[in-house]
């Protein structure tokens, strides 16, 4: 299993204190996690890591929501979108990128 990166890690804490759930009631994995796993498949699309694509978010997000892959945007209940959508506020807010 591949390393998680620092940019990932600070995601999910951000997530965490934006009020986000790790799990469920019922102790299943919840939005952190469905968010981190949606986000790494667009990484995984893009062919590029988290830091490669905290430089494109802008385009990503577009591209996510309503033009190329749209389609892809709305894959697994819309956590695509919204997670590509989260990680953009993540850097807005933290300034990281």
């Amino acid at each position: 299993m591949k390393q998680q990166s620092n940019l990932l890690k600070q995601f999910q804490v951000w997530m965490e204190q934006k009020g986000y759930k790790k799990t469920t009631q019922s102790n299943l994995p919840s939005t952190i996690a469905t968010y981190t796993a949606s986000f790494l498949q667009i990484c995984e699309w893009e062919s590029k890591t988290p830091e490669q694509v905290a430089e494109s978010i802008s385009d990503i997000v577009l591209d996510y929501t309503i033009k190329t892959h749209s389609a892809r945007g709305r894959m697994r209940s819309r956590s695509i979108r919204a997670s590509a959508v989260a990680f953009k506020n993540f850097l807005i807010e933290s300034q990281v990128a």
